[in-house]
């Protein structure tokens, strides 16, 4: 049987040991609740961009690439910097992973949290730094590398490429009809949060210096509160 790209293939579930206890059962959560956590991927990594000279905090393809010409122009310091990134946001994504499989049906609201904290401590972090990275950027880059496994079944908030290629597939698609629109107009509207983020994170960067980051880790915030309340009520 073949499969629509929107479709899964559901494997067959292994018998459970019979003196194992129930796992509590986690609730699907809607692709649409990745979009806000898309805009705030935008604006901190717009913001780090200005505030970083030219530096991606989630965007770790445009930083993978960067350094490969670091290391082909012998940039060894450049390379560097560029590749604790990649690093820095690997380790986040593998801390949000554990912190989420451990809070079970709190994961989205323990891992924002999370980001929460990283981000404020970006923003309270002295200038300076270490291994070319300025001081923020080593809680900026695991804070947007934890964000990617804030939503249980929702990931990749940060690699919106591939939002905007499953948009056009799911597009043409849902114009023959083979799938439903709405999938299409989602991944769509994750691009365009990216955007919106990157716009608003541009501009707050620009009037308010180091100061903008304030906005994202509010947002943050108020992400997670939204998510215990959801947890509670679940």
């Amino acid at each position: 049987m073949r499969l629509s790209p929107n479709e899964k293939p559901v494997a067959s579930p292994s018998p459970a040991p019979r003196n194992a206890a129930p796992r509590p059962a986690i609730r699907p959560v809607s692709p649409w609740a990745a979009v806000p956590l898309v805009a705030l991927a935008g604006c901190v990594d717009a913001i780090g961009w200005l505030r970083f000279d030219q530096l991606f905090v989630s965007f770790i393809s445009g930083t993978s690439t960067m350094l490969g010409i670091a290391a082909a122009e012998g940039d060894h310091a450049r390379a560097a910097a560029l590749g604790m990134v990649v690093g820095l946001f690997a380790a986040g994504a593998l801390l949000g992973a554990v912190l989420g499989t451990a809070a079970g049906r709190w994961r989205s609201t323990v891992v924002l949290a999370a980001v929460t904290l990283l981000l404020a401590a970006a923003l309270l972090a002295p200038p300076g730094g270490g291994w070319e990275l300025p001081r923020a950027a080593w809680t900026m880059v695991p804070a947007m590398g934890m964000l990617n496994t804030a939503l249980p079944g929702v990931g990749g908030i940060t690699f919106v490429t591939g939002a905007l290629s499953r948009a056009m597939e799911g597009l043409v698609l849902g114009l023959l009809g083979r799938a439903r629109h709405g999938a299409w107009v989602q991944q769509a509207a994750c691009w365009g949060a990216m955007v919106a983020g990157a716009l608003l994170g541009g501009a707050l960067q620009t009037r308010w210096g180091d100061a903008a980051l304030a906005v994202p880790a509010s947002a943050a915030l108020l992400a997670a509160m939204l998510a215990a309340l959801a947890a509670l009520r679940g």
